[in-house]
């Protein structure tokens, strides 16, 4: 039977499958099925796409499809893109429930203007549509790493392995690691990114370090301690020789700080550090080499102002909160996505004080400027090698919003 044939006895058992019952649709389909040649499940789904057709004059099959009217356009797609460039293009998963709070956001710094249908809409949708939007407008990119951890062997046996997880609902507990901006070779002296979290409220700290001088990263995470909106607990760090040294243990020692090391050569010990270590260090400056002193004072001044209010203030993070194995699967479950900010707000460990001092630097922050701002800074960066120096006037116009984060309390 060619196709035109079976395209006409289709269209003559369309209706009468459409009226039969259950069982006279077994028997139909058993007909239509000896004639065409059809296995069962295709013989339904040529009826269904001939069901859904306006008129059933002959197409090519394939092409019946349903004509229903596409409701998030290109308007929406438009729409959304200010507001996902402003979340730093973070995954649908995360934006889909910040997007209310972040509209609220855009328009009370006059960022975008949306009129009431569209507004309706982008709250309106589903994640499975806000993540087809965001298919369409994303730019993915994949770059190789780099790894520079040199081991360190003196006091593994004074510092205690930590293979369980911390209790991650108290804040204060974090883990730290060293990014390294060395680009294409290790040779010579070049600037490291000391990335700082805490495990309970996703706070995010950094800091340049130019060399692995033992001293200048002590120091970078004595001054991340001073500027924490909470007490400091307790660190956990991998094996690099940077940490595993008497200078940080003798520190830690004396400040009642609780040090430990993941096991050698198990990333996932320190999963929250290695995911930071590309969405907050390696998403912003790529895989450049930065390797001058006016470099790392130009990180430190983004580090500590507009990139850690927005990091902080303005992008939302998920927490596994429930993780079992069924067979050979392993399933998660995580929160609803919430801001480092709104995390130290729930947190008991944290000062009321310090709550309403950052509760009132927030209603003076715009993401949109922020990240305007980042990206000049990022710009100096860049261009701070070639020049050799940068002038002052370039960077006094850099900061124009308060940069202060209030330190704890108590």
């Amino acid at each position: 039977m060619n196709i035109m044939s079976r395209h006409e006895l289709t269209k003559s058992v369309l209706p009468r499958y459409l009226k039969a019952e259950k069982r006279e649709k077994g028997c139909i389909l058993d007909e239509y099925c000896a004639n065409t040649g059809y296995g069962r499940k295709y013989a339904i789904t040529k009826l269904r796409a001939y069901q859904l057709t306006d008129n059933l004059s002959y197409k090519v099959p394939g092409q019946h499809k349903r004509k229903r009217k596409k409701i998030y356009g290109a308007d929406v797609r438009i729409a959304l893109v200010p507001l996902w460039n402003a979340a730093d293009q973070i995954s649908s998963k995360l934006l889909h429930p910040y997007l209310p709070e972040l509209i609220k956001i855009m328009k009370r710094c006059g960022e975008i203007t949306l009129t009431r249908e569209i507004e309706e809409k982008l709250l309106r949708m589903s994640h499975g549509t806000c993540a087809s939007l965001l298919d369409e407008i994303r730019d993915c990119r994949k770059k190789k790493l780099h790894g520079t951890t040199k081991p360190g062997t003196l006091l593994k046996s004074q510092i205690p392995l930590r293979a369980d997880p911390w209790n991650e609902l108290r804040a204060g507990y974090a883990e730290i690691d060293l990014v390294a901006h060395c680009g294409e070779s290790v040779a010579g002296e070049f600037i490291f990114t000391l990335d700082f979290t805490d495990i309970a409220t996703g706070w995010i700290e950094r800091r340049a370090v130019l060399g692995r001088l033992q001293e200048r990263t002590h120091k970078a995470l004595r001054d991340i301690k001073d500027n924490l909106p909470f007490s400091l607990l307790g660190i956990d760090s991998d094996n690099d020789s940077t940490f595993i040294n008497h200078q940080l243990w003798r520190w830690c020692d004396t400040e009642k700080i609780d040090f430990t090391r993941s096991r050698p050569y198990k990333k996932n010990d320190n999963a929250h550090i290695e995911q930071k270590n590309w969405t907050c260090v390696r998403k912003i400056f790529g895989y450049v080499r930065i390797d001058t002193r006016e470099q790392a004072k130009l990180m430190n001044q983004l580090y500590k102002g507009q990139l850690r209010l927005y990091t902080n203030f303005f992008k939302p993070v998920m927490k596994c909160v429930e993780k079992k194995r069924i067979g050979s699967r392993v399933v998660k479950r995580y929160d609803q996505p919430r801001t480092p900010y709104a995390r130290v707000l729930e947190s008991q460990e944290v000062a009321d004080q310090t709550k309403q001092e950052l509760s009132a630097l927030y209603t003076t922050l715009n993401p949109a400027v922020l990240r305007r701002e980042i990206d000049r800074m990022i710009m100096l960066i860049y261009n701070a090698k070639k020049q050799g120096r940068v002038s002052r006037e370039n960077t006094t116009k850099v900061v124009k919003l308060p940069i202060k984060i209030p330190s704890r309390v108590g």
